[in-house]
């Protein structure tokens, strides 16, 4: 049985931001820019690490007004830390092949997490950090624990949180949201057994960093071009 007693009014704001209206926003991003010109890599990494502040600030705010331990002074136990390792691991060797077929294809999406110079790798080791810290704050511990409430079950919350987690990514791709609603899962998977965000945070970091450093090294291996690609070309409007 549905019950919104235990969720307070700011809290139904965080609900509609992040799982509605942001979701949105990422698939109406996607869209524009399949026809227009990437951003400066650079600047878009900083508006990410921007963004992410912002965002995990704000779901602090909301998991300190409802009741919503986030930093718990106990620290998970030795055994917690080796599965978050070992999910670390598998995650990488299961997503290096897709990697590198991306760079291959040429992909103009993977343009954007491909830092490749110094500054670009610093700039992204913050948004790795950034997402690792916000993003578990925000969906792993704020939208699940609320939805958890609300909904009466830990499964339906995190399913919904899982899907919503995915299509926010949705400037990756579709192929990409479904993988990244699995990992969504992994790692409230590890928050839940754990006990705390600590593990999984530490995990996302560490998996975005080698994401992005992979690219980069990947891109300059098999000759991806340094400069943006060439928006998609949009088929003429019909006479």
């Amino acid at each position: 049985m549905v019950d919104f007693s235990h969720v307070n009014p700011d809290g139904f704001v965080h609900l509609v931001l992040f799982g509605l209206w942001l979701p949105y926003l990422a698939i109406k991003t996607a869209q524009r820019l399949k026809s227009r010109p990437y951003p400066p890599r650079k600047k878009y990494f900083v508006s990410v690490i921007v963004q992410l502040v912002a965002f995990g600030l704000f779901s602090y705010y909301i998991a300190r007004d409802n009741w919503i331990p986030i930093f718990p002074r106990q620290m998970p136990a030795p055994k917690y830390w080796a599965l978050g390792a070992a999910t670390l691991v598998a995650l990488v060797l299961f997503m290096r092949p897709m990697w590198r077929k991306a760079v291959e294809a040429r992909g103009r999406r993977t343009w954007l997490v491909m830092p490749r110079d110094r500054t670009e790798r610093l700039l992204w080791a913050g948004c790795s950090l950034g997402a690792g810290i916000s993003e578990e704050i925000t969906y792993r511990g704020v939208m699940f624990t609320l939805l958890w409430r609300i909904t009466g079950s830990p499964v339906t919350a995190a399913l919904v949180m899982a899907a919503v987690f995915g299509i926010s990514h949705f400037l990756q791709g579709w192929k990409s949201v479904g993988i990244i609603c699995g990992i969504a899962l992994a790692m409230q998977g590890l928050a839940w057994l754990s006990g705390s965000l600590y593990v999984s945070m530490a995990v996302h970091a560490i998996y975005d960093v080698i994401a992005g450093l992979t690219y980069g090294k990947l891109g300059e291996e098999l000759g991806y071009p340094i400069e943006a690609p060439l928006p998609e070309a949009v088929p003429a409007s019909p006479a």
